[in-house]
């Protein structure tokens, strides 16, 4: 049956989901014991990269859960980009360990590996692959709290998780309202200890969900004020960040603008720049936000075309604008401050830095295509033949 929309006002609407509790603030992870005593949780599980889980914070915060009388415990095997096959070994420990809610201590791949380890843990006999796309999830799965080591996947406040299927080699999204967590704890003081090279990458990832949710298709007036907020403090703070790690007050600025970029394409999803680096990642192993770098000049050059005026506004958030730029200049500069930003801390702004050949642009434009959801987001339609030239620029 179709359903006529009830809506007749001016504005395009929006849904703002979240999490229902949202913490930012340096020391905000010195609330984990208070929140997880709101959960109810006896039995709270640490969910890890290997080398988080030797962080001296994180075994803090496991100590003063221990000290209120939880049993917490830690399971470590999170891999970068991380594949979809390893969610069974972890299902496996978290339902034989009875653990009640999972607590994501790291970037974007330990957040969207707990989120779905959640759901699965419920639902051990779904299968993975059927819930690839949209609202596909059984149900909704343990209490989550995501607590942010990194400044740049947006994903503590994402409904979603990226996963690479190695069967289908490709990276594949799962999104659905039942995977938003419980909390958010963003604790900016946490990102202090990265080494400038994840700090840059996983910067420049944040920039890109800022400039893409500004242009999507499905942005929103309320997305796109958080998108270009989220320009501004990313702009204003990463290079900061990178140069001198011990920077709170810049690592305060980008892990703002980072949680700003995630709630807006939370709203109106990324663009063209995340399907083709998808594409990138599955094929090639690029890491995410360094994929996403390399294609954001030439995926943006084609997108610029016909929305000019919008990047008047980018370029103004970034510091870039002049009183005498028609919106072609304000565009090129907004664009060209965005690649210098990249330069300057060190991110690899060409795929052939990766070890991509030149001739790969055909197999990744044809992979490409199958981002049938990121690309219907994108302010211009891609086809094939369209996206292999991007590549080609891209190299």
């Amino acid at each position: 049956m179709e359903i006529s929309s009830p809506y007749v006002g001016a504005f395009k609407p929006f849904n703002f989901r979240m999490p229902r509790d949202i913490v930012f603030g340096s020391g905000a992870s010195g609330l984990l014991v208070e929140k997880v005593l709101g959960l109810g949780a006896k039995k709270p599980l640490f969910m890890t990269g290997e080398t988080m889980g030797k962080n001296k914070r994180m075994l803090t915060l496991s100590d003063s859960l221990s000290d209120v009388g939880m049993e917490p415990g830690h399971w470590g095997k999170i891999a970068p980009e991380p594949p979809v096959e390893l969610l069974h070994e972890a299902v496996t420990f978290i339902r034989e360990g009875g653990y009640d809610a999972l607590i994501a201590f790291g970037g974007g791949s330990t957040m969207d590996f707990t989120k779905m380890a959640a759901v699965l843990a419920k639902y051990p006999d779904s299968d993975v692959e059927t819930m690839i796309g949209i609202e596909k999830t059984p149900g909704r799965g343990l209490p989550t709290v995501m607590i942010p080591t990194t400044a740049g996947s947006g994903s503590e406040v994402a409904s979603g998780a990226i996963f690479l299927f190695e069967k289908l080699k490709a990276k594949k999204g799962i999104l659905s309202s039942h995977m938003i967590a419980d909390i958010v704890l963003v604790d900016p003081a946490l990102t202090l200890a990265l080494p400038p090279g994840i700090t840059a990458s996983s910067g420049m990832d944040a920039l890109t969900h800022g400039v893409e949710s500004y242009l999507s298709k499905n942005a929103s007036t309320l997305s796109q004020e958080l998108a270009l907020s989220s320009i501004k403090w990313i702009s204003q703070s990463l290079s900061a960040c990178v140069n001198d790690g011990s920077d709170l007050e810049a690592r305060e600025g980008q892990a703002y603008g980072s949680l700003l970029a995630g709630m807006a394409f939370s709203m109106s999803g990324t663009c063209g720049v995340h399907a083709l680096a998808h594409a990138l990642g599955a094929q090639y192993h690029v890491p995410h936000g360094e994929a996403c770098t390399a294609l954001l000049r030439a995926v943006t050059e084609f997108n610029i075309d016909g929305c000019e005026e919008k990047f008047v506004e980018v370029a103004r958030v970034m510091g870039v604008y002049q009183s005498d730029m028609d919106e072609k200049q304000a565009a090129k500069a907004a664009l060209d401050a965005m690649i210098k930003l990249g330069e300057d801390i060190g991110v690899k702004t060409k795929t052939r830095n990766f070890g991509v050949p030149k001739d790969a642009s055909a197999k990744l434009a044809k992979d490409a295509m199958s981002e049938t959801r990121l690309l219907g987001n994108n302010p211009r339609k891609m086809d094939e033949d369209t996206i292999r030239e991007i590549f080609d620029r891209a190299w």
